[in-house]
């Protein structure tokens, strides 16, 4: 059984200010995660504005996103460089 992805309106902004390139890699893993979200390398946020979150790494960029298990619901809430302040 598949999960339904849904983008926020910061995420889908960020997804279209990117390289087009880039934007297929992400499209690629947002794809992915509607087969199974915490495939790959996929851990917790600790701290930081996005605390309680899930994280999963495409190359330089961060897809952070949460999970409804039982409606089997992934919503993605950002898609951000990795930097030294990019949790904060």
């Amino acid at each position: 059984m598949s999960w339904i992805c849904r983008l926020s309106k910061q995420a889908a902004k960020q997804i279209r200010a990117l390289p087009r390139d880039r934007r297929k890699q992400i499209g690629s893993a947002i794809e992915e995660m509607e087969r199974d979200p915490t495939n790959g390398d996929v851990r917790p946020i600790k701290s930081g504005k996005f605390k309680g979150t899930l994280r999963k790494r495409v190359g330089r960029y961060r897809i952070v996103f949460s999970l409804d298990r039982a409606a089997r619901m992934v919503d993605v809430a950002a898609i951000i460089v990795r930097t030294g302040k990019t949790y904060r």
